[in-house]
């Protein structure tokens, strides 16, 4: 469709009548419906892009070329990894290849108004094993019957990159503009490090207030996250050959029962749990991601060593996590006697708890999807973590919501529902109008 020269979309989008701003919802709404077949065909196109860390390069190059068919000028931020190491808030692995980028396209405002960052990302989980698909991963099938579409990334997050791109195409289409700027923010490596994110912060495109367009359905919000960390477990025993094996002591069986001990004692903890962590039966997780020991034939192993992955409510924080972990471990070891006591390193991922929404936020969102249908959304906390951690740093307020009823992410034959991309365009569109024409 050739951008609209009608200057009356204009005019409602600047005036305070609610009529007048109702009539130029109610228009979009209905070229958002007409072009249904357009929003099922750019998520089946993007889904049949693999994605994974660190061979985005064809997604980054075929979401700028729907941005400048669009009529936009697509930004390039760089994941620069001389910057990323730098910086204190960026999470390994840090990757060395060239040529990756996150998207940043900036709709201005004329002035005077709220601007609003919409952030959803590129990249995707590998699809594990093919044969465990009913589908191809990325063959974007889509089922006449459920009008669900398949494939790595329909609903995380391909499905909330395709509503961006086909948002911002409905805006610029019929010229509505706004007193505040919009942001759209495509980032990679949400999956793995949230580098992105932080990357496009970094590099000034920041914003009054930001949706994460990932996780969550249409009556579900996430206004905060549990805190995570990974770590690694060490713990050294004594030499002996097998046949005398009771002379040593072998690394592998007390790193085994340490281990359970120490995941004992940290889910006892969700005892303690206070609302509204009180909805989730267990945010205090400790998962044993991997056990190592080995030995040269005939000998007992005299090292082993674990990596491991917890997750905590407030108020808990990362230094009390590491605290509580070190004397419970240490306390294990003594009452044991085992030869030395157990190490830990704690140089992977952590992530303090973080809530950094606003009760105006929380307003627009139930807002927007009660004019569409949905009477309640439902707004609370997760266990898991997102790039909402980089928001809260830097005093903007965010929630994730969206994109849609999606199935199965990180599993085999994940979907979305197509009936919810043009739904959840206009829902979307109901907030944006809503935040960057009030006057700030």
């Amino acid at each position: 469709m050739p951008r609209s020269s009608d200057r009356s979309t204009e005019f409602v989008a600047r005036t305070r009548d609610p009529r007048a701003i109702d009539t130029t919802i109610r228009d979009a709404h209905a070229i958002i419906d007409a072009c249904k077949r357009d929003w099922t065909a750019l998520l089946h196109e993007l889904i049949r892009i693999p994605s994974c860390f660190e061979a985005e390069h064809a997604i980054v190059r075929r979401v700028c070329e729907h941005v400048a068919a669009i009529g936009l000028a697509p930004t390039l931020v760089p994941m620069d990894a001389t910057a990323l190491r730098r910086h204190t808030d960026a999470v390994e692995p840090i990757s060395a290849v060239a040529g990756r980028n996150n998207i940043v396209v900036r709709l201005p405002g004329r002035g005077g108004g709220r601007s609003l960052i919409l952030n959803c990302h590129l990249d995707v989980q590998p699809e594990g094993d093919a044969a465990e698909w009913t589908h191809p991963p990325f063959s974007g099938h889509v089922d006449g019957e459920t009008n669900a579409i398949f494939g790595r990334g329909a609903m995380d997050d391909k499905a909330g990159v395709a509503i961006c791109l086909g948002l911002m195409r409905v805006i610029v289409e019929r010229g509505l503009r706004f007193d505040g700027h919009l942001i759209f923010q495509f980032v990679l490596e949400d999956e793995i490090t949230g580098n992105g994110s932080l990357a496009c912060l970094e590099a000034g495109h920041v914003g009054d207030a930001a949706v994460i367009l990932d996780g969550t359905r249409p009556d579900r919000a996430i206004d905060q996250h549990a805190g995570n960390m990974e770590f690694r477990l060490g713990l050294k025993g004594r030499p002996a050959s097998v046949s005398v094996s009771h002379l040593g002591v072998n690394a592998a069986e007390l790193l085994s029962h340490t281990v359970q001990h120490l995941r004992g004692s940290f889910h006892r903890l969700n005892d303690t749990r206070q609302p509204p962590w009180t909805e989730f039966p267990s945010p205090f997780q400790f998962v044993v991601h991997g056990l190592h020991a080995d030995a040269p034939r005939f000998s007992v192993p005299v090292e082993a060593s674990a990596r491991c992955f917890v997750t905590f409510p407030p108020p808990a924080t990362i230094d009390s996590i590491r605290a509580l972990l070190e004397t419970e471990g240490r306390k294990y070891a003594q009452a044991k006697n085992h030869p030395h006591l157990p190490s830990f390193e704690w140089d992977g991922f952590a992530a303090e708890p973080v809530s950094c929404a606003t009760d105006e936020l929380r307003t627009l969102v139930c807002d927007a999807a009660r004019r569409n249908g949905i009477p309640e959304v439902r707004i609370g906390p997760s266990t898991g973590t997102s790039d909402m951690r980089h928001f809260a740093k830097r005093n903007i307020p965010c929630l994730l919501y969206g994109p849609g009823r999606g199935f199965n992410p990180h599993r085999p034959d994940e979907h979305f529902l197509l009936d919810d991309l043009p739904f959840m365009m206009k829902l979307y569109l109901d907030m944006v109008v809503e935040w960057c024409r009030i006057a700030r």
